[in-house]
């Protein structure tokens, strides 16, 4: 069986997006390495870890055609949502086939973000 063991996004302030993934979604430090100039740290996000690089000189955002969003499964959709509102986050909600709702909005470096109030492996 193969399942999600991380997911790497470059980012342009390391403490600046960490802040952001804690105050957020509460996602806990899991580790931090450096190699040379880059630096890693790695949150969990339940299932899976989220990776975030910085790398000196490269540009915050990640490089075209990488990927898309990341999709992340809301326990208290309305509390995350009234979060990301209090933050002043610009952000777009949409109601889907089964009647859940979900939203978009983007991280400090512009990466798309989603919540959804129910996760789609039901």
């Amino acid at each position: 069986m193969t399942v999600m063991d991380h997911l790497g996004i470059y980012v342009s302030d390391m403490e600046r997006s960490l802040a952001f993934y804690r105050d957020v979604f509460g996602f806990e430090e899991h580790s931090r390495l450096n190699l040379g100039e880059t630096r890693i740290v790695f949150l969990d996000i339940g299932k899976g870890l989220l990776e975030l690089v910085q790398r000196p000189g490269a540009p915050g955002e990640p490089p075209k055609g990488s990927w898309s969003h990341l999709a992340l499964h809301a326990e208290d959709f309305d509390g995350l949502l009234s979060k990301i509102v209090e933050m002043g986050l610009e952000h777009r909600t949409s109601t889907i086939g089964d009647g859940s709702r979900i939203a978009f909005f983007k991280d400090p470096d512009g990466h798309d973000l989603e919540i959804d109030e129910k996760p789609f492996d039901q």
